[in-house]
């Protein structure tokens, strides 16, 4: 690595180092890799949120020359330098009467430990340093996903939880300021007609309003700013495991089904900080209330409690049938979203084939029954709706009936009844919120299990941070190989042997399903085979780090993903950092610069979504110059020259020595043309090895190469014959 590219990653080599020190196995390649950095030096906040996102605790200080003195135990420390580069400081010492700091400079290659003095260090140093130590837990620790998987995050904003705890503690002590007002009007103000009463009631009761409309407003606020910072970690956390999930969970699981998936992470949190957590604060505020229910009227208040338990049994007693059909919608909306990404996907097939009725016909279908799905549960809502409703009117007319009771003999004031009246809501709101949070349980327990279809998945081996990532030079070894898709399943490939040797080119060939694509999914793990061992330059591919692999390793597919953005940030896709003289050599030697810069814009042309204003054969070029971007030492070509026009083709045929010059490059082609060049090609049938050859070799001996060749090339026939 130059020491340009290098001079802007201190921060994260230090950091690497500290935490490798507190036992934390990580590197700063694999931290430049995962958390996308380029040449600048990342931000502190940023800095920090990488030592959290590894396992480390960390926090930044303003010292001076003499606190360093103070720190012991606390070194290693980062120490940032002016010029904005960091460094390590290990520790202090002396030499004679002159006090000196211990230096590691995370660019040095011999990692040698620098003594500097005040005059040499405060010069260099801005005063910032950033301590670091071990955590209680890693974030890439995996817990079984379930409601508690959310826990941690609101623990984490326990401070925010708390005040708006407090804010709406204190609206419910201001509440009670109503009835009493209310009580004190009919008992005081009224019987004894006394205004000067009146007037400070009132004056009271507005400085109440304005207290009570302050906390509404603080706790409204503060519930809006910890709900999207729990959102946006949340959402994070999701995606972050989505994108780890190994490659046959997005082959075997609907796109609809996943997104549907995706979706439940709003509404479990929603569930948890909002009907849950308000339930829980409006249940404290009982312990207020029943006591002063209980101190106006036992009576009515037994009555209260009365109703409120029939309301809750009556709507826990619908929880089966209610998950029931929650269920059943759950499973009808992921058909109906499946159908419909399904034919976004497909769109061009659809009007192709003038499916567009039909396909009507069918979304018509799916969209009745989830209808009638949704209906179904909406009713059976509905009826506990319509139950719970007459039961609250009924408790209020039997409080008022039995109260009017109690005026009429005298055992309570008018303004007593009113105010019991009003405290009643009060005290009936959690009961009756209760009552509605079962049916929501069951609802949202669908959904965590909806999303633990995917947070409950493994994820791709060789993603812990401690695999080799020392450089790779080409060599390719299958020993004995057998690998199948699914259980049960034919082998796709069987038994199967051959040697790549590093810098060679390497071709695969064999009639459809005979497991040429195959084999290249196996060179990058995106599955593993059931026995066998699979070889880069001596090392088993468990042993390689995962995304240090597959950097290092370029394909280029029959069809190729191209992101919207620039024509530029599609081919430096994987090197965001790349000049722009690198991504036109890259396109250069893919053949297409020649249409770039026709043009109107060039390399900064935007792709639409699908990149549909460029045609197959540009899509394809691009493909292969974002490969070539990274200089991977293993090129795999499949099927890559297909999508391509003649002229197009004999650009990257003309190209290829050059492409191929310091790599291995594997090719799989129908085309068997285009694999005259190879070192050596690999026959491939049903999953096993037919033979392995030079292309005249293979042609004089290999009944399959023959019988394609001359297939592809029926004018060689008649002159052989």
């Amino acid at each position: 690595m130059s020491f340009e590219a290098a001079c802007a990653q201190t921060a994260v080599r230090c950091l690497a180092t500290v935490a490798r020190h507190h036992g934390v196995d990580t590197s700063a390649e694999r931290l430049i890799h995962d958390f996308v950095l380029g040449n600048e030096e990342p931000p502190l906040p940023f800095l920090l949120r990488i030592a959290r996102e590894i396992g480390m605790r960390a926090k930044t200080a303003t010292l001076s020359w003499d606190d360093l003195f103070g720190l012991g135990d606390a070194f290693p420390v980062l120490v940032r330098l002016k010029n904005g580069n960091m460094m390590l400081a290990v520790g202090t010492g002396t030499r004679g009467s002159t006090r000196l700091v211990l230096l590691q400079d995370p660019l040095a290659e011999d990692a040698g430990v620098l003594t500097l003095d005040e005059h040499r260090f405060t010069g260099a140093w801005d005063g910032t340093v950033v301590f670091v130590k071990r955590g209680l837990a890693t974030e890439a620790e995996e817990r079984p996903f379930g409601l508690s998987w959310f826990i941690p995050e609101i623990v984490r904003h326990r401070r925010l939880f708390r005040d708006i705890a407090i804010a709406s503690l204190m609206l419910s002590a201001l509440t009670v300021a109503f009835p009493v007002f209310i009580q004190l009007v009919f008992d005081r103000v009224v019987v004894h007609r006394s205004l000067d009463t009146l007037y400070v009631l009132a004056i009271g009761m507005v400085c109440v309003v304005g207290f009570e409309t302050l906390f509404n407003y603080l706790r409204q606020y503060m519930v809006l700013f910890v709900t999207n910072k729990i959102d946006a970690r949340i959402n994070t956390k999701t995606f972050n495991k989505l994108i780890s999930l190994p490659m046959d969970f997005f082959e075997r699981t609907a796109s609809g089904m996943t997104l549907k998936n995706m979706y439940q992470t709003d509404r479990i949190r929603s569930f948890l900080t909002g009907q849950v957590f308000m339930t829980v604060l409006d249940g404290l505020t009982l312990f207020v209330f029943l006591p002063l229910l209980f101190f106006y009227s036992p009576l009515l208040s037994a009555i209260v409690l009365g109703f409120s338990l029939v309301i809750c049994i009556g709507a826990a007693s619908v929880i089966p049938i209610l998950k029931r059909r929650l269920q059943g919608v759950y499973e009808a909306e992921v058909r109906q979203q499946s159908f419909l990404v399904e034919n976004i996907q497909g769109m061009r097939t659809v009007k192709s084939l003038a499916l567009d009725a039909r396909q009507r016909k069918n979304w018509d279908r799916r969209v009745a029954h989830t209808v009638t799905k949704r209906f179904e549960t909406a009713k059976l809502t509905i009826f506990i709706q319509s139950f719970i409703h007459p039961l609250e009117k009924m408790m209020q007319v039997a409080v008022i009936g039995v109260g009017s009771w109690l005026v009429l003999e005298n055992e309570m004031t008018m303004g007593a009844l009113i105010a019991f009246n009003i405290l009643t809501q009060r005290v009936t709101q959690p009961l009756v919120q209760f009552s509605q949070i079962i049916p929501a349980f069951q609802e949202v327990s669908i959904a965590v299990g909806m999303l633990g279809t995917i947070m409950n998945h493994k994820s791709e081996q060789g993603r812990t941070g401690t695999g080799l990532r020392t450089p790779l030079k080409g060599q390719v070894e299958f020993q004995n190989v057998r690998f199948r898709y699914a259980p049960g399943t034919a082998p796709a490939l069987d038994d199967i042997s051959f040697t790549i040797p590093q810098g060679t080119i390497f071709g695969i060939m064999g009639r459809s399903g005979s497991g040429k694509t195959t084999v290249t999914r196996l060179l990058q793990r995106l599955h593993s085979p059931q026995e066998g061992l699979i070889k880069i330059d001596g090392h088993d591919l468990r042993e390689i780090d995962l995304d240090h692999l597959r950097s290092s390793i370029g394909v280029v597919l029959q069809e190729n993903f191209l992101f919207t953005g620039t024509i530029r940030e599609n081919i430096a896709a994987g090197k965001p950092n790349a000049t722009l003289e690198e991504v036109f050599r890259a396109a250069r030697l893919a053949g297409a610069d020649e249409f770039i810069e026709r043009l109107p814009r060039g390399f900064d042309t935007m792709l639409e979504e699908g990149s549909s204003n460029l045609s197959g054969g540009q899509r394809q070029r691009l493909a292969i110059a974002r490969a070539l971007l990274l200089d991977p030492p293993i090129l795999i070509l499949d099927e890559a020259t297909s999508a391509l026009d003649a002229e197009s083709e004999a650009i990257v045929q003309a190209n290829l020595m050059s492409i191929a010059q310091g790599r291995t490059l594997i090719i799989i082609s129908h085309r068997l043309s285009s694999l005259v060049p190879a070192h050596n090609i690999l026959a491939l049938d049903r999953g096993r090895v037919v033979d392995v050859g030079r292309h005249q070799q293979l042609l004089d001996r290999c009944s399959i190469y023959q019988q394609l060749w001359y297939q592809q090339n029926r004018h060689l026939k008649g002159v052989e014959a």
